[in-house]
């Protein structure tokens, strides 16, 4: 009877499959071993599913056409807005422009609440407490308690800080599509002094469209143009009309002579 021989060890590997395995590595070079790691075959994966998430998108593209332009409208609206975001420096440089054309107003016909606006934003910019924040679609300005540099404890602990659920009462400006819209209604009309119709009565106080635009207005100027026809009936209502001063003046001339 043969005696058992000793065990082999499992941690010892045969050493021909290891290099035969490391020669077909070595001949795949640096590009073929990287896909073969296990980045590599996370990035494979990766590109699989998002290939196959393209794949899906337009087979449903071609199923539902209206959905997916509509769907293409939104993203394109939406990147335009995003693109169409003003900044602070434009915020900064309409409020100084509107301080401008508010200068070359006399104070008589200025708008006093387009003025005291444009005011508020110019003292709260020197002050430096003007904050401008931009929401992707659009951006805002509100007023802030202090300035951005100012050292005072208020400012500083962000325990004292004001809450975003105060944001509204402190805003002043919304930007949306290039331009800020309460700075463009606020300046509507800013050459018209409101406060002069004060004294008038209420229903002469506002002036809808249709007083400004309207239809007999309009006829009635154009009647002026037109050429004026007189009928014969209206030739003789006029000339005895004309005759009618000369005659009296006649009689009293005729009863002044008859006098003594």
């Amino acid at each position: 009877m043969v005696p058992p021989g000793p065990s082999p060890d499992p941690s010892r590997r045969d050493p021909l499959p290891v290099m035969a395995a490391a020669a077909v590595g070595g001949g795949r070079g640096l590009w073929g071993r990287l896909a073969e790691s296990r980045i590599g075959r996370w990035w494979r994966a990766l590109l699989q599913d998002y290939a196959a998430a393209v794949r899906e998108a337009a087979e449903g593209a071609r199923r539902r056409p209206g959905a997916a332009a509509g769907s293409l409208a939104g993203l394109a609206g939406a990147a335009a807005c995003a693109a169409a975001v003003p900044s602070a420096e434009s915020f900064e440089a309409a409020t100084v422009e509107a301080a401008g054309t508010l200068l070359l107003l006399s104070p008589g016909t200025r708008s006093p609440a387009a003025d005291r606006h444009v005011q508020h934003l110019l003292r709260r910019r020197e002050a430096g407490r003007l904050r401008y924040r931009d929401f992707f679609f659009l951006a805002v300005v509100y007023e802030a308690p202090h300035a951005a540099d100012a050292a005072l404890y208020p400012a500083q602990c962000p325990h004292l800080w004001p809450r975003w659920r105060e944001l509204p009462s402190r805003l002043l400006d919304v930007g949306f599509w290039g331009r800020w819209w309460v700075l463009g209604a606020r300046l509507r009309d800013c050459d018209v002094n409101e406060e002069e119709f004060g004294a008038l009565p209420a229903r002469l106080r506002h002036m809808s469209p249709h007083h400004l635009h309207s239809h007999r207005n309009e006829s009635q100027f154009l009647e002026k143009f037109q050429p004026v026809t007189l009928t014969e009936e209206d030739i003789q209502r006029t000339e005895s009309e004309a005759a009618a001063p000369a005659r009296a003046e006649g009689a009293q001339l005729s009863g002044d002579a008859r006098d003594p």
